[in-house]
Protein backbone atom coordinates (compact mmCIF):
# COMPACT_ATOMS: atom_id res chain seq x y z
CA UNK A 1 0.00 0.00 0.00
CA UNK A 2 1.44 3.42 -0.92
CA UNK A 3 2.30 5.94 1.73
CA UNK A 4 -0.33 8.66 1.94
CA UNK A 5 0.44 11.99 3.49
CA UNK A 6 -2.07 13.94 5.51
CA UNK A 7 -2.87 17.46 4.35
CA UNK A 8 -2.04 20.20 6.86
CA UNK A 9 -5.08 21.75 8.50
CA UNK A 10 -4.87 25.56 8.42
CA UNK A 11 -4.39 27.29 11.77
CA UNK A 12 -4.76 30.85 13.00
CA UNK A 13 -1.48 32.79 13.01
CA UNK A 14 -1.06 34.58 16.33
CA UNK A 15 1.76 36.60 17.82
CA UNK A 16 2.53 37.29 21.44
CA UNK A 17 3.61 40.94 21.35
CA UNK A 18 5.41 42.50 24.32
CA UNK A 19 6.83 45.99 24.87
CA UNK A 20 7.24 48.60 27.60
CA UNK A 21 3.86 50.27 27.04
CA UNK A 22 0.45 49.55 25.59
CA UNK A 23 1.16 52.07 22.83
CA UNK A 24 4.37 50.28 21.85
CA UNK A 25 2.54 46.93 21.82
CA UNK A 26 -0.12 48.33 19.49
CA UNK A 27 2.53 50.00 17.28
CA UNK A 28 4.27 46.62 16.95
CA UNK A 29 0.93 45.03 16.02
CA UNK A 30 0.56 47.63 13.25
CA UNK A 31 4.01 46.73 11.94
CA UNK A 32 3.08 43.03 11.98
CA UNK A 33 -0.03 43.80 9.92
CA UNK A 34 2.28 44.99 7.12
CA UNK A 35 3.83 41.51 7.06
CA UNK A 36 1.02 39.11 7.95
CA UNK A 37 -2.12 40.96 6.91
CA UNK A 38 -4.85 42.69 8.86
CA UNK A 39 -5.13 42.03 12.58
CA UNK A 40 -8.37 40.06 12.85
CA UNK A 41 -8.56 39.82 16.65
CA UNK A 42 -6.47 40.36 19.75
CA UNK A 43 -6.54 39.83 23.47
CA UNK A 44 -6.69 42.68 25.89
CA UNK A 45 -3.27 44.14 26.66
CA UNK A 46 -2.13 42.84 30.05
CA UNK A 47 0.67 43.35 32.57
CA UNK A 48 3.23 40.69 31.64
CA UNK A 49 5.21 41.29 34.82
CA UNK A 50 2.28 40.00 36.88
CA UNK A 51 3.37 36.61 35.49
CA UNK A 52 7.16 36.84 35.05
CA UNK A 53 10.18 39.12 35.42
CA UNK A 54 12.16 37.07 32.86
CA UNK A 55 12.60 39.90 30.32
CA UNK A 56 13.12 42.78 32.75
CA UNK A 57 16.94 42.80 32.50
CA UNK A 58 16.82 43.00 28.72
CA UNK A 59 13.73 45.13 28.11
CA UNK A 60 13.20 47.07 31.34
CA UNK A 61 10.20 47.17 33.63
CA UNK A 62 6.50 47.74 33.10
CA UNK A 63 6.21 45.25 30.25
CA UNK A 64 2.81 44.95 28.60
CA UNK A 65 1.69 42.15 26.29
CA UNK A 66 -1.13 40.95 24.11
CA UNK A 67 -1.75 38.12 21.68
CA UNK A 68 -2.98 39.15 18.25
CA UNK A 69 -4.26 37.17 15.27
CA UNK A 70 -3.30 38.21 11.74
CA UNK A 71 -4.61 37.47 8.27
CA UNK A 72 -6.31 34.32 7.08
CA UNK A 73 -5.53 30.87 8.50
CA UNK A 74 -2.10 29.58 7.43
CA UNK A 75 -0.57 26.18 6.87
CA UNK A 76 1.33 25.10 9.98
CA UNK A 77 4.59 24.54 8.10
CA UNK A 78 4.78 28.32 7.59
CA UNK A 79 5.59 28.88 11.29
CA UNK A 80 9.37 28.98 10.77
CA UNK A 81 9.03 31.69 8.11
CA UNK A 82 6.76 33.68 10.45
CA UNK A 83 9.38 33.47 13.22
CA UNK A 84 12.07 34.75 10.85
CA UNK A 85 9.80 37.67 9.93
CA UNK A 86 9.21 38.54 13.59
CA UNK A 87 12.95 38.39 14.32
CA UNK A 88 13.49 41.01 11.59
CA UNK A 89 10.89 43.27 13.21
CA UNK A 90 12.54 42.87 16.63
CA UNK A 91 15.96 43.73 15.16
CA UNK A 92 14.65 46.80 13.33
CA UNK A 93 13.71 48.48 16.62
CA UNK A 94 16.43 47.06 18.90
CA UNK A 95 19.01 49.42 20.40
CA UNK A 96 22.55 49.02 21.66
CA UNK A 97 23.60 49.76 25.25
CA UNK A 98 27.20 49.23 26.37
CA UNK A 99 27.93 47.12 23.32
CA UNK A 100 24.95 44.79 23.83
CA UNK A 101 21.78 44.68 21.75
CA UNK A 102 18.50 45.01 23.63
CA UNK A 103 15.08 44.36 22.19
CA UNK A 104 12.41 46.96 22.71
CA UNK A 105 9.75 44.52 21.56
CA UNK A 106 9.45 40.76 21.83
CA UNK A 107 7.32 38.95 19.26
CA UNK A 108 6.66 35.22 19.39
CA UNK A 109 4.52 33.83 16.58
CA UNK A 110 2.38 30.78 17.03
CA UNK A 111 -0.46 28.72 15.67
CA UNK A 112 -3.88 28.23 17.18
CA UNK A 113 -5.66 25.10 16.02
CA UNK A 114 -8.73 23.34 17.30
CA UNK A 115 -6.35 21.16 19.33
CA UNK A 116 -3.49 23.34 20.55
CA UNK A 117 -1.46 26.51 20.79
CA UNK A 118 2.03 26.07 19.34
CA UNK A 119 4.64 28.80 19.82
CA UNK A 120 7.92 29.37 17.95
CA UNK A 121 11.12 30.42 19.70
CA UNK A 122 14.89 30.69 19.26
CA UNK A 123 15.50 28.95 22.59
CA UNK A 124 16.27 25.21 22.52
CA UNK A 125 14.89 22.95 25.23
CA UNK A 126 14.16 19.26 25.67
CA UNK A 127 10.45 19.64 24.90
CA UNK A 128 10.97 21.70 21.74
CA UNK A 129 11.57 20.47 18.22
CA UNK A 130 13.66 22.15 15.54
CA UNK A 131 11.59 23.65 12.72
CA UNK A 132 14.50 25.37 10.94
CA UNK A 133 18.14 26.13 11.82
CA UNK A 134 18.14 27.82 15.27
CA UNK A 135 14.33 27.88 15.39
CA UNK A 136 12.18 25.67 17.59
CA UNK A 137 8.50 25.08 18.30
CA UNK A 138 6.61 23.74 21.27
CA UNK A 139 3.07 22.69 21.99
CA UNK A 140 2.30 25.26 24.69
CA UNK A 141 -1.35 24.46 25.40
CA UNK A 142 -3.62 21.53 24.51
CA UNK A 143 -7.37 21.85 24.04
CA UNK A 144 -9.19 19.50 26.37
CA UNK A 145 -12.56 19.56 28.12
CA UNK A 146 -13.56 22.94 26.73
CA UNK A 147 -10.36 24.89 27.37
CA UNK A 148 -6.74 25.24 26.37
CA UNK A 149 -4.88 23.46 29.16
CA UNK A 150 -1.27 24.09 30.21
CA UNK A 151 1.61 21.66 30.03
CA UNK A 152 4.45 21.62 32.57
CA UNK A 153 6.46 24.16 30.54
CA UNK A 154 3.57 26.47 29.61
CA UNK A 155 4.14 30.14 30.31
CA UNK A 156 1.82 31.45 33.00
CA UNK A 157 0.59 34.37 30.94
CA UNK A 158 -0.86 32.14 28.20
CA UNK A 159 -3.06 30.57 30.85
CA UNK A 160 -4.56 33.97 31.76
CA UNK A 161 -8.14 35.00 31.04
CA UNK A 162 -7.31 37.52 28.27
CA UNK A 163 -5.34 34.93 26.29
CA UNK A 164 -7.74 32.05 26.93
CA UNK A 165 -10.68 34.20 25.80
CA UNK A 166 -8.91 35.00 22.52
CA UNK A 167 -7.90 31.37 21.91
CA UNK A 168 -11.46 30.15 22.39
CA UNK A 169 -12.80 32.80 19.96
CA UNK A 170 -10.21 31.79 17.36
CA UNK A 171 -11.03 28.11 17.84
CA UNK A 172 -14.72 28.82 17.23
CA UNK A 173 -13.87 30.64 13.99
CA UNK A 174 -11.64 27.81 12.80
CA UNK A 175 -14.36 25.25 13.44
CA UNK A 176 -16.88 27.42 11.59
Amino acid sequence: MPLSLQVETPAALVCGVMADSEGAVLDACSRLEEIFGAMTDRSAVYDFEAFSAYYRSEMGGGLQKCFACFGDPVIPSSLAAAKLDTLKVEREVAHQIDGHWHRTINVDPGLVSANSLILATTKASGHRIAIAPSLFAEVTLLFEKGEYRPLPWSYRDVQSAPVQTLLLRLRQRLLG
